[in-house]
């Protein structure tokens, strides 16, 4: 097990406050302990609501959220924010080995054991720039090892590197009278934030142009934990068996 001074994260996520909302109790404990965490944040938000706040143009909007998220960022203890700025609402539309090769070199940079980002799903609101990045983001964590994948990053002096664990967002089932009824996959990791909250609430209140979502980053992201799905912890062994250790 990695000592917490040799933990390294990278959070891969398609908004300005997606971090905030998913990972920001996680990342805030992990830089308490003294580990590393860095992010990839795909878009720049410009194609969302401005809460109030002025702006004339999509090209203003996005400045506005670029520099709240490295101030959220900055907060929270990430050390790195990567943000190439892709179009809002059309991730999907990114050409897969653009977007896949960002990744790709980001892990290769920053050399992390956790993998974290949205599950295949798309998050609790199934946004479509959210389901665009999660399979960005899988397919580059087992490429990122892959000597013959993006070859010419190697050529630039980056080497490959096989993260430990990929990890999904993902929530309790829903309850019947819930505003966002959407599944995730089954909790099975729990990380405990309480001594965050306020850190996470102070990173929230730095993004305001989404002020319109605080009633919602309160009720769904202020709690006691964060919670994922451990979707894939990458083996060393050789498997004789493609059933072995499969229950049922």
């Amino acid at each position: 097990m990695a000592s917490p001074s040799r933990r390294i994260l990278c959070a891969i996520f398609a908004h300005p406050d997606d971090e905030t909302f998913v990972v920001g109790g996680l990342v805030a404990r992990l830089a308490t302990d003294g580990g590393r965490a860095h992010l990839y944040c795909a878009t720049d938000g410009d194609a969302g609501r401005a809460s109030g706040v002025p702006v004339s143009s999509r090209q203003e909007l996005a400045a506005l959220r670029r520099a709240e998220l490295r101030s959220a960022a900055r907060i929270l203890g990430f050390d790195d924010v990567r943000a190439p700025g892709h179009t809002d609402g059309a991730l999907g539309d990114v050409d897969p080995d653009v977007l896949t090769g960002e990744i790709v070199q980001f892990l290769r940079q920053h050399r992390p054991q956790v993998v974290v980002t949205f599950g295949p799903e798309g998050g609790r609101n199934a946004h479509r720039d959210h389901r665009a990045i999660s399979r960005a983001a899988t397919a580059a964590y087992y490429l990122a090892g892959v000597r013959t994948a993006f070859p010419e990053q190697l050529a630039d002096g980056l080497t490959p590197h096989t993260p430990s664990r990929l990890f999904y967002s993902a929530w309790p089932t829903p309850g019947p009278g819930d505003e966002l009824r959407h599944e995730s996959l089954p909790v099975n990791a729990r990380v405990d934030v309480r001594a965050w909250n306020d850190r996470k609430r102070a990173a929230f209140l730095l993004h305001a142009t989404q002020r319109d979502h605080q009633a919602r980053f309160e009720k769904l992201a202020l709690t006691d934990d964060e919670t994922f799905a451990l979707v894939s912890e990458q083996r060393t062994g050789m498997l004789r068996d493609l059933f072995a250790d499969v229950d049922g």
